[in-house]
């Protein structure tokens, strides 16, 4: 026993009860009074919950080939980065998106919803060493990927199109050019853009004007494009016959002492409608306009879709603006200068679909970029069909359009759009120039002009609708030497292109810089014959008369043309026999005489007779055949 009187082993015995004390009400706090506490503190750090990461859809064009995708990326949080895979090219319509994985513009934004996916959650279960015990993990929610997108545009007239407008623009001087391919039955976009563009791969681009597609975002003033119109207004309501004839006004027009003048560039003389059309004349259409009145105005332009969104919900696109009948009629001008083209403003999609309108019979089709969508396995889950919004105007009343339109290009104003290379493909189309609506000042920029084009291709049974624009074209600014050779160059490249190509074209071309390269038509005989020899340039002479009307390439001639010669003005009926359409309708286009024409090939009748005296108002009737 020590000092104090204590057992030693009874004081051991006490400590190992006190502590077996203090473990059973330690025990008992843990188990009974504190369970669900403990028991929540213990699942907290073995249990994680975390999101499954949703592939976002690919964009592709209408043949499959990729414009975007994703590529896994473990270096951040989101789990993926964004790949255009085809740089800049259809940048302004496919878009971009934004830090966060978020469509920030074009496609990418309207379709964000669709594209981005549904991510899932899981539920991890680690053990001491944060390593995750798979068999007591699950996905609670799958994640589920988003749809991939099918777009209208091909790939490769897409990049024919952003070729011709960047060459256009340098060619021009211009701050910028647009164009758009529309299939006139579908209302399919083929192609799109504006340029300058930019890169969507590049964090340092995607600011200001070369984001836009100008295709749809773009308020303007048509000018002469939109005297289709009008005359579709006139023919329509059959106000005024085809034949009538607007006596010679002189270059300009003042209907009382105090108006305005309504002025043309040239004095044409008496003309009918299809030769306003041909000439472009700004009196004969504000006198139409005149007989046409407003209500009838109004209602043609907006049955065509003027004023209103093309696309059901593209972002920044915008409406136009088209006068009310009692705005048209608040003076005895305004009426008068939308006939051709003034007084209201349009964008570039609702013109481009109002000429398709004209190409394919009269009816006006909903514009479409989207062609289908496909779920992760490539199967088509919606696809889009193409939508017919009204009958706008009669076949005849189309037909009798198309046919003005064709001698635009082949005797008019829009001479530098027939192809040289493709002599079987007869254009069609109207050339404009006109001022920008400027939304700040809200009036039109004397100073900002725009040059248009709208062609079809071909001008009957047209495949291909194309408008084109140049803004602040430099030097020559008018749309028939600025945007309408912009245009020939496009769809010689898409008739010319493997995959493209409608027919087989393998016709022998004049080679870029070779002593042919030159456009002869409109030279005096004696000139082209000085050029020619001066340039040992091979060349062969067709017909009588002083000046060259047409060429073609001469297969019998190596690197050489045939130059068909004639007159612009004419007192008898010029020999056609022979001649392929095209040569016919410019012949014909320089006597200034309306041409109606059957079957295909060259033409091997002809009413009035070779030799005949012309009269006036006669229509010229000739018969073709291809060679057998």
């Amino acid at each position: 026993m020590n000092k104090f009187g204590a057992d030693p082993l009874f004081i051991l015995k006490s400590l190992v009860l006190c502590t077996i004390g203090v473990l059973v009400l330690q025990t008992f706090s843990i188990q009974v009074m504190n369970r669900s506490v403990y028991q929540a503190n213990t699942r907290s750090t073995v249990t994680h919950t975390r999101n499954l990461y949703a592939e976002r859809g690919a964009i592709m064009d209408r043949n499959g080939i990729i414009f975007a995708e994703n590529i896994r990326d473990t270096s951040d949080n989101l789990g993926y980065s964004r790949l255009f895979l085809q740089g800049s090219l259809a940048s302004q319509t496919v878009g971009k998106v934004g830090f966060d994985g978020t469509g920030s513009m074009g496609m990418e934004k309207i379709y964000n919803d669709s594209l981005r996916g549904d991510e899932g959650v899981r539920v991890s279960v680690q053990d001491a060493k944060q390593r995750e015990v798979h068999y007591r993990s699950e996905n609670v929610i799958e994640a589920k990927s988003g749809l991939n997108l099918v777009l209208t545009i091909d790939r490769n007239m897409q990049e024919i199109v952003e070729k011709a407008l960047k060459d256009g623009v340098a060619e021009f001087m211009a701050t910028s050019a647009s164009a758009v391919v529309v299939d006139p039955y579908t209302g399919e976009i083929l192609a799109m853009a504006s340029y300058p563009t930019f890169d969507p791969n590049s964090k340092n681009q995607g600011v200001g004007r070369m984001v836009k597609n100008e295709i749809v975002s773009m308020s303007y003033e048509p000018g002469s494009t939109f005297k289709v119109i009008t005359a579709a207004a006139a023919l329509e309501n059959n106000v005024v016959s085809p034949q009538k004839v607007y006596a010679n006004e002189g270059r300009c027009w003042q209907w009382n002492p105090k108006s305005e003048k309504i002025c043309d560039t040239h004095v044409y003389g008496d003309m009918d409608m299809s030769e306003a059309m041909v000439q472009s004349s700004n009196i004969v259409f504000a006198k139409i306009a005149s007989e046409v009145g407003a209500m009838r105005m109004h209602k043609m332009a907006r049955a065509f879709g003027i004023g209103e969104r093309a696309f059901d919900n593209y972002v920044g696109e915008e409406n136009g603006k088209l006068l009310k009948p009692t705005e048209l009629t608040r003076d005895d001008r305004t009426l008068k200068t939308m006939g051709f083209g003034h007084a209201v403003s349009t964008t570039p999609i609702q013109m481009v679909m109002a000429y398709a309108a004209i190409a394919n019979g009269g009816k006006l089709m909903r514009a479409q970029i989207v062609k289908e969508w496909r779920n992760s396995n490539g199967k088509v889950v919606r696809k889009n069909e193409p939508v017919e919004i009204r009958r706008v105007i009669s076949e005849k009343t189309a037909a009798t359009i198309r046919k003005m339109l064709n001698r635009v290009v082949n005797s008019g104003t829009a001479k530098r759009v027939a192809s040289q290379k493709l002599h079987d493909v007869l254009f069609g189309g109207k050339t404009g120039t006109a001022e920008k609506y400027n939304h700040l000042t809200r009036s039109y920029d004397r100073n900002s002009q725009v040059a248009s084009f709208i062609g079809l291709a071909p001008a009957e049974d047209t495949r291909y609708v194309c408008l084109v624009l140049v803004d602040d074209p430099q030097g020559k600014h008018v749309g028939g030497l600025t945007a309408g050779p912009i245009f020939r160059r496009i769809m010689e490249g898409i008739y010319y292109h493997p995959a493209l190509s409608p027919i087989a074209h393998n016709l022998k071309q004049v080679k870029l810089g070779s002593p042919c390269d030159k456009d002869f038509a409109g030279m005096p005989a004696s000139a082209a014959k000085d050029y020619a020899k001066k340039n040992k340039c091979p060349v062969r002479f067709e017909g009588k008369g002083l000046r060259v009307i047409s060429e073609r390439v001469d297969a019998g001639l190596i690197s050489g043309k045939t130059l068909l010669l004639g007159d612009a003005v004419a007192s008898r009926m010029p020999n056609l026999q022979g001649l392929s359409l095209r040569d016919a309708l410019e012949v014909m286009g320089n006597i200034r005489m309306n041409v109606e024409y059957t079957g295909k090939g060259r033409v091997v009748a002809q009413e009035p007779k070779a030799d005949e005296a012309l009269q006036k108002g006669a229509i010229c009737k000739l018969t073709l055949k291809e060679k057998s």
